[in-house]
C-alpha cells in the first residue's frame, strides 16, 4: 500500500536567480532540502535527495556563481545544535562537495528568511564571504574548500546561543557590488548601533555607513539594482514570527 500527503508545512524562505543565466534559479527550504527551476518542464528539481544528514536539509543560504551558470554553492545547518557545512557543485546541484565549517547554522530556526547570507565575488569567483549567525564574516579563497574568519570586519558575533530555543540573527546579507570592484556590502541583524558595513577594498577593511532607519530595526534582504541603487529591507525582528514593523 502507498501513503500519500498532501499540503505539507514549512518554509522555502529564499528564491535566489542566477546572474549568470537567464531562468536559471535556485530554491531553499527550512528542512527540506534545496532545488533548482527547470524552465523547460516548468518544475523544481530537488537536488538533495541523496543526503544522509538531516542537519543539512535546513538550507542556510544559496549562491549561483555569477560568471559560471553551471557552479552553485550552498551553506546548510538545520540548527546550532546540529552539525553545519558548505556545499559546492559543478553541476547545477546533480552532485556536491562538502566542507564541514566550524561556525553553526539555523535553516529551520529564527531569521531563516533573512540573507543571502553567501555571496561569492564577481570579480574573483574563487572568493566568497560567509555572514555567520554567532561568529562573525567568513572568507574563502578556493572556492568554499577552506574557510577562514574575517579579522578585520568589526562585529565578531555574539557566540553560540544559550539554550536550544535562541538564536541570533547575526550578518544577515553579504552582497557584491558588480560595477565596483572591491565593493562588499553586509547587513547585520543583532542588536546594535551599526547594521550596515561596507569595504570598497575586497574585504580587506571596514566601515559602518551612517544613516538608514531607527536602531531597532534589522537589515533582512537586500538588492542591487541595475541603476546601482542599494535597496535593503528592514523589518523590528528576524522573524518569521515577532515581527510588528
Amino acid at each position: 500500500p502507498s501513503i500519500m500527503a498532501d499540503g505539507g508545512g514549512g518554509f522555502a524562505p529564499g528564491i535566489v536567480f542566477s546572474p549568470a543565466e537567464r531562468d536559471l534559479a535556485y530554491l531553499r527550504t527550512d528542512m527540506g532540502g534545496a532545488y533548482r527551476w527547470d524552465a523547460k518542464t516548468e518544475r523544481w528539481i530537488p537536488l538533495q535527495d541523496g543526503e544522509s544528514e538531516s542537519s543539512f536539509m535546513g538550507i542556510e543560504s544559496i549562491a549561483p556563481d555569477p560568471v559560471d551558470a553551471d557552479r552553485v554553492y550552498m551553506a546548510a545547518g538545520m540548527g546550532s545544535r546540529g552539525p553545519a557545512a558548505i556545499f559546492r557543485s559543478e553541476d547545477r546541484g546533480a552532485h556536491w562537495q562538502k566542507t564541514r565549517v566550524p561556525f553553526a547554522m539555523g535553516g529551520n530556526e529564527g531569521g531563516r528568511g533573512l540573507g543571502e547570507r553567501l555571496a561569492v565575488d564577481p570579480n574573483h569567483p574563487n572568493t566568497l564571504f560567509f555572514g555567520s549567525r554567532h561568529d562573525g564574516l567568513w572568507r574563502s579563497d578556493d572556492r568554499a574548500a577552506n574557510w577562514h574568519k574575517v579579522s578585520a570586519f568589526p562585529l565578531a558575533g555574539l557566540g553560540a546561543p544559550g539554550s536550544p530555543r535562541q538564536t541570533h540573527g547575526g550578518l544577515s546579507f553579504v552582497l557584491f557590488d558588480p560595477e565596483h570592484a572591491g565593493r562588499i556590502f553586509v547587513g547585520s541583524a543583532d542588536p546594535g548601533a551599526d547594521h550596515l558595513f561596507r569595504s570598497d577594498d575586497g574585504g580587506k577593511s571596514w566601515r559602518a555607513v551612517a544613516g538608514g532607519p531607527a536602531q531597532a530595526m534589522l537589515p533582512v534582504k537586500a538588492a542591487i539594482g541595475g541603476d546601482g541603487i542599494l535597496t535593503i529591507t528592514y523589518s523590528d525582528d528576524i522573524g518569521p514570527n515577532g515581527i510588528t514593523r
